[in-house]
Parts: C-alpha cells; structure tokens; sequence
C-alpha cells in the first residue's frame, strides 16, 4: 500500500477531492494516520471531510491530536469515546485507559476487560491471563500492573 506522502502530488489532490463525497470519505481508510496521527497535521481538509462523514479512524486520530497535543481533553476524550463507541479497537483501548486516569476507573477497566473477551484478543481463556504472560498480552499485564500500583498508592493519599 502506497502512503500518501510517496503519491505524487495530482494524485494526492484527487483522493483529497474524493473526501468531499460522504460514503468515500466515511469508508476511507485511514490506518497510516491511526498508527502516526501527527501525519493527518498535513491534510487538515481531508481529515475535516472524513470527521463530517463520520469515519471512525478520523474521530479517533482527531481525538488523539486533541487530547495530547492541543491540550484540549474535553474535545479529545470525546472524539475517542466516538471511535470507540463505534468498535475501534484502538479507540476503545485508549478511551479504557484515559477513563482510568481521570478517575473513571471501573468504567475503563469494564472496557478494556471487555476487550479482552472479544476473540483473539484475550490468548489465555478460563482466567489464566493475570498469572501467566506471553507477547500478545504483556501490555495488558503491564497496565493491569500499573493500575494496582496505583491504586495502592492513592490508598496511602487516603
């Protein structure tokens, strides 16, 4: 797949004009800037076509930028929580995740254990992912780590 930074320039203008039809720019995907959201910076008028037509990966890209780098929580979570509420995988993860930090804890942990439930996502079925670790659940085992360690320590805050 061809990136559209290496597409040159007139096709990179005809895909931006397809934008502005709303079942293109619902469906188009966006995985390049879901992996580097900083990249959609470049192509503000594309991103805006997609966040109107509803594309999932544009609310969660916009929200990352939001969230992180614009400083702007409130607009971020909501768009994250869009994507998320719309079956992104990324989206729900990270929405699990920032609820946490923001004090909405059993509601990020009910997400992020949903997550787990879903097919291929949890490889060790009937409990065993909390004591055992392999490479496709370590980050889950090191945020589920973190959490109890911080729980413990807002226990000592109390």
């Amino acid at each position: 797949m061809q990136t559209l930074e290496a597409m040159p320039e007139d096709m990179r203008l005809l895909i931006v004009s397809k934008a502005d039809n709303p079942s293109v720019a619902k469906d188009l995907n966006l995985s390049p800037f879901v992996k580097k959201p900083l990249l959609s910076n470049q192509y503000e008028s594309l991103m805006d076509a997609c966040i109107k037509a509803d594309n999932i990966d544009a609310h969660f890209v916009k929200g990352m930028i939001q969230f992180f780098q614009s400083q702007n929580q409130v607009l971020g979570l909501h768009h994250i929580h869009i994507a998320s509420k719309s079956g992104h995988l990324q989206g729900r993860y990270i929405f699990g995740v920032l609820l946490m930090a923001i004090g909405e804890a059993d509601k990020g942990i009910k997400i992020i254990n949903d997550l787990t439930e879903e097919k291929e996502l949890n490889c060790h079925h009937g409990g065993g992912a909390a004591n055992t670790v392999c490479s496709k659940c370590f980050y889950f085992f090191l945020l589920t780590d973190f959490y109890t360690m911080m729980m413990g320590f807002n226990n000592l805050l109390d």
